[in-house]
């Protein structure tokens, strides 16, 4: 048996991002990656079972490098204000930036790499980095009192999805023409509607 080649692997993995920014992962075989990589298909095959196991790692990846950063932002933003609640909009508004700045990146992990449907919870962890990040701040904005949920886990995960909602609703142009080139506005207005649902504005409580 032979031992693996971690270079290789690494250079499967960085032409398969490559190949997906171009085409969609559907358009996409091994035997398109095994060309450009210079080896042939079976010696992708002994590092990936198939595509969905290639892109799934990809997926994995893209994440990994998101959530470093959006938590830089939200460390850096914490050496003026350590509030928690003030925490979780910047991680809010560094997902939003990412998304903007990565938009093809940011449709093939929210939407076009599927999930393995089969891995164990344990496995599927690593798609929902970002989300148990914002599930630590929204917890600790509670235990703070700055924020007001019975339930953060889901409610991190739902405001994670609606902003996702309205920032797809600006890549993929399906709002109105107006906000199409405005995207940060329209989606800051997504994100004050989050604030305004679990945060306690500074002061007073939480109606």
């Amino acid at each position: 048996m032979r031992a693996p080649n971690p270079e290789l692997e690494r250079t499967i993995r960085e032409q398969g991002f490559e190949l997906l920014m171009e085409k969609e992962p559907e358009q996409i075989t091994m035997r398109d990656i095994a060309r450009i990589c210079g080896v042939s298909a079976t010696a992708i095959y002994y590092y990936y079972a198939d595509k969905d196991a290639l892109f799934e790692r990809i997926k994995l990846d893209c994440i990994a490098a998101m959530e470093e950063t959006i938590i830089a932002r939200v460390q850096l933003c914490a050496r003026t204000d350590e509030r928690a609640g003030t925490l979780l909009r910047e991680g809010l508004e560094a997902f939003r930036d990412w998304a903007f700045e990565n938009p093809r990146v940011a449709l093939l992990v929210m939407e076009r790499i599927k999930a393995n449907e089969n891995a164990e919870l344990q496995e599927l962890a690593g798609y929902y980095r970002a989300n148990a990040f914002a599930q630590e701040l929204l917890e600790k904005a509670v235990a703070e009192g700055q924020a007001c949920s019975d339930d953060p886990r889901r409610d991190s995960a739902l405001a994670i999805a609606a902003l996702w909602g309205a920032i797809e609703a600006i890549l993929r142009k399906r709002t109105w023409p107006e906000y199409w080139n405005d995207g940060i506005a329209f989606t800051d207005s997504m994100i004050e509607a989050i604030a305004q649902l679990v945060l306690i504005p500074t002061g007073g409580d939480k109606k």
